[in-house]
C-alpha cells in the first residue's frame, strides 16, 4: 500500500490498536527513564555537589604608562628627582612620563593635559612655509611661567599640520609646521597636543591647584580644570586626584588653610576612591620612611601641616617638599594605585 492508499477497515483496528500499545508502551518506559534519571542526578549530586567553575579571567592589554601632570611639584622641585620615578620603580618599572611647569595653574596644566582644547589665531591667518609665525591669540599661556626664562615647546597639529608651538623669553609664542605648508589658519583653531593625545590611554596622576591658592576663583578653576581632564581620560579611565598641599606657613585657623581643607573636602567628595590626601604624614608612614620627627617638626604636626624636616627649605622655599617629602607623597600614590589596580 501506498502513502497514497486508504487503508482497508480490517487492517485500521489492528494498526490503531498497536499504536495505542506503542505509545503507552513508550510513554511509560520514558516516565520510567525520566524517573530514573532523575534519581540518578539527585545521588550524584549527593556523591559530588555542585562547584562553580569560574571563567577564566581575561585582562585586556592595556598602556602601563604612568603619566604625571601637575606644577614643580610634579617634577620634584626641592628634590632630586619628581616623585614619579619613584612610584613607577615601585609597580615594576612601568613608562613614567613627569610633566610639570612651575608656578603653573590648574587652566594651564588642564591644557597641557589636554582635557581643555588649546586654540590659537596667528598672524596673518596662515602658516608661513616653514617659517615661525607669531602666535597673536592664545587661550591659554599653557608654557608660561612666572618664575623660569627658558624655552618650553610642544608639538601637535593644527588644521591637519603637524607644527610646534614654542614660547621664548617675554610671553612670545611662536608656531612652526614640520614641513613646507602655507594652509589658511582660521582664528581660534584648535591645537591639538601630540603628548596629551598619546597618553589619553595612560593612568594619569593629577596634582593641581597649588599656585591658585590665595587667587580669586581658586575654588572653581581646580575643580573645573581637573573635571575636564578627568573627562579626557580614554574610558575606561584609570586615573588619581591629588589634594592640595599646603605651604609652610598656611597652618591651621589661617585664611589659605582654610581655603585649601574647603577645596580638599570638595575634590575628596567628588573623587572618592580616586582621591589621594595631603594630609599632614602620620607616625607610620613616617617610620616607614625612617624619619624620626624633631620638636621643630612636633610643632609644625600639631598645627596639621607637613613637617619642615620633609620641605626643602622652610627658610627661602615655602612649598616645595625634599625628598623625604616626596617619598611620603610617592609611597601613598603607589598604595592608592595598587588599591585601585591601576
Amino acid at each position: 500500500m501506498t502513502e497514497n492508499q486508504t487503508p482497508n477497515s480490517h487492517t485500521k483496528a489492528p494498526e490503531h490498536l498497536l499504536s495505542r500499545r506503542r505509545f503507552f508502551f513508550q510513554t511509560g518506559a520514558a516516565l520510567f527513564t525520566t524517573t530514573l534519571l532523575a534519581a540518578c542526578s539527585e545521588a550524584e549530586d549527593d556523591v559530588l555537589p555542585e562547584t562553580e567553575i569560574p571563567e577564566k579571567e581575561i585582562i585586556p592589554d592595556r598602556d602601563k604608562t604612568l603619566a604625571f601632570f601637575g606644577d614643580s611639584l610634579t617634577i620634584g622641585a626641592g628634590g632630586t628627582a619628581p616623585y614619579g620615578n619613584s612610584v613607577a620603580a615601585a609597580l615594576g618599572g612601568r613608562p613614567v612620563v613627569s610633566d610639570g611647569i612651575v608656578g603653573q595653574g590648574a587652566a594651564s596644566i588642564a591644557v597641557r593635559q589636554g582635557g581643555t582644547p588649546l586654540k590659537i589665531s596667528v598672524e596673518g591667518g596662515k602658516l608661513d612655509g616653514i617659517k615661525p609665525v607669531k602666535i597673536t591669540k592664545l587661550s591659554n599661556e599653557f608654557l608660561s611661567t612666572p618664575f623660569r626664562k627658558e624655552e618650553y615647546s610642544r608639538t601637535g597639529t593644527i588644521s591637519g599640520v603637524r607644527c610646534t608651538i614654542r614660547r621664548a623669553e617675554g610671553e612670545v609664542y611662536t608656531i612652526t609646521p614640520s614641513t613646507v605648508s602655507v594652509i589658511e589658519i582660521p582664528a581660534d583653531s584648535e591645537f591639538v597636543l601630540e603628548d596629551a593625545a598619546k597618553l589619553k590611554t595612560a593612568t594619569q596622576i593629577l596634582w593641581y591647584g597649588r599656585n591658585n591658592i590665595g587667587k580669586p576663583g581658586a575654588e572653581e578653576e581646580i575643580i573645573t580644570s581637573l573635571a575636564s581632564s578627568v573627562a579626557y581620560i580614554t574610558a575606561p579611565a584609570r586615573y588619581v586626584v591629588l589634594g592640595v598641599l599646603t605651604e609652610a606657613d598656611e597652618n591651621k585657623g589661617s585664611d589659605n588653610y582654610n581655603t585649601v581643607v574647603s577645596i580638599n573636602e570638595k575634590l575628596a567628595a567628588k573623587y572618592g576612591d580616586a582621591y589621594v590626601k595631603m594630609t599632614p604624614p602620620t607616625d607610620a608612614e613616617l617610620a616607614a620612611i625612617g624619619y624620626k620627627p624633631t620638636a621643630d617638626d612636633l610643632t609644625d604636626l600639631a598645627n596639621l601641616n607637613f613637617p619642615r624636616g620633609l620641605r626643602a627649605d622652610v627658610k627661602n622655599d615655602d612649598i616645595h617638599l625634599n625628598d623625604k617629602g616626596y617619598q611620603i607623597v610617592a609611597n601613598r600614590v603607589i598604595e592608592k594605585l595598587k588599591a585601585l589596580k591601576y
